[in-house]
């Protein structure tokens, strides 16, 4: 696929800062209450040390007249509405105010003529698929934005790690990764797309949840433990706002309202029960060990790699690492390992089909040997219950915990 002028240049540099070492991230939506505000061009989050975090956004205009004063503007407020370390702009324009211009700003510059010196003659867009061409491999599946819509559930996971609190993101990640591996699962001919989608949304879900973790670098094991669960169950800041608004309001009931303390002491266990249901306990217990815990950037790096391999052998063969994670995640939503970690894919029964008579003298269309019937969009019911028949006759472990070497 060609790439446009503006987007060449966008994947261009978010393969420069990807060598630099950090998750680099293309056109991602900034929200606020479920309303977009703008885009960022380039996210970067990179992790240099147990207790330090990087966050930078890159903005990049590839015009004849990129309005360079403008965007290095606009990186700057974006900067300090978002608390990122790090502003750069992406531009055209060599002026030599410019570059003035943006160090008196706290900006720094890239020029394209830099990105595209540093480049050379080397297939550095070649590498892995585009942003353009993840969308269109999702596309090829006809009904994926009935089934779901399978690109708003990646924009989303994407917003939340920009845009939300690290435990909301994370939350919010872990969702999509849940949507993509049931998918992965029900839907055997588009499993390479669910992959992707799946990969991606591990790899933000990492990176929520090592940007929780930056606050919880010097506790003990058992307040780490603590701390993630508490954040994972309620979703919060990792400040316990929700836990204290619940008791706030169970404290109002137990005072104000006849026969007060009952019902406080009943609605307290029937949130505690819904809580429980989270399973918080997996995702708390696994990343509590700080030799699990420092796996989770370098895990985020390769699981966005995987998403956008180009070949589909790109897909499998993760390392043990990532195969640990992904199964920690897989039993935390409950999950299948193996629609996750198998090496095996469907292919699409083709539109012609090979003719054979039947018993009876006429003629019946049969499929080419080991081809499946496609599941379609709408086959959810079915889908699944082939889902839980493959379920009782797996023979792989799938409840084993994962343990790391």
């Amino acid at each position: 696929m060609t790439l446009a002028k503006g987007a060449g240049l966008e994947e261009l540099a978010r393969a420069y800062f990807a060598r630099q070492g950090f998750v680099a991230l293309r056109s991602v939506s900034i929200q606020f209450e479920e309303e977009e505000v703008t885009d960022v061009d380039v996210w970067l989050y990179g992790r240099q040390g147990g207790g330090i975090r990087t966050r930078a956004l890159v903005d990049v205009k590839d015009k004849k007249s990129p309005k360079a004063f403008e965007r290095i503007m606009w990186a700057r407020g974006m900067q300090l509405a978002l608390s990122c370390d790090r502003a750069v702009v992406t531009t055209t324009d060599t002026n030599a105010k410019v570059t003035r211009f943006a160090q008196h700003q706290k900006v720094a510059l890239l020029t394209a003529a830099y990105l595209r010196h540093w480049a050379g003659d080397d297939d550095i867009l070649k590498e892995r698929l585009s942003l353009e061409e993840l969308t269109a491999s999702i596309q090829s599946y006809g009904g994926h934005k009935q089934d779901g819509d399978w690109l708003k559930q990646i924009a989303a996971a994407k917003s939340g790690v920009v845009s939300l609190a690290p435990y909301p993101a994370f939350n919010r990640a872990i969702a999509s990764f849940r949507f993509f591996a049931e998918r992965a699962a029900t839907r055997p001919q588009h499993r390479e797309q669910a992959l992707r989608g799946a990969f991606l949304s591990a790899a933000l879900a990492c990176m929520a949840l090592d940007a929780a973790l930056e606050r919880l670098t010097f506790e003990e094991p058992k307040a780490r433990y603590r701390l993630l669960y508490a954040g994972v169950t309620y979703g919060d800041s990792g400040d316990n706002r929700v836990q204290g608004s619940i008791d706030t309001v169970l404290s109002v009931i137990s005072r104000g309202v006849k026969n007060g303390r009952a019902l406080a002491r009943q609605t307290s266990d029937a949130l505690e029960e819904m809580f429980a249901e989270v399973r918080a306990e997996i995702i708390a217990e696994f990343f509590a060990k700080e030799q699990n815990s420092a796996l989770l950037f370098p895990i985020a790096r390769e699981l966005e790699s995987r998403a956008h391999a180009r070949a589909r052998e790109g897909l499998i063969g993760l390392s043990i690492e990532a195969k640990s994670i992904i199964g920690v995640f897989a039993d935390f939503v409950g999950a299948k390992r193996t629609a996750l970690l198998s090496e095996e894919f469907v292919t699409a029964a083709p539109a012609s089909l090979t003719a054979s008579p039947s018993p009876s003298g006429k003629i019946q269309a049969k499929a080419p040997q080991g081809s499946q019937s496609p599941v379609s969009a709408t086959d959810t019911d079915d889908s699944n219950a082939t889902a839980e028949e493959n379920a009782k006759s797996d023979k792989d472990g799938d409840s084993n915990s994962p343990t790391l070497l």
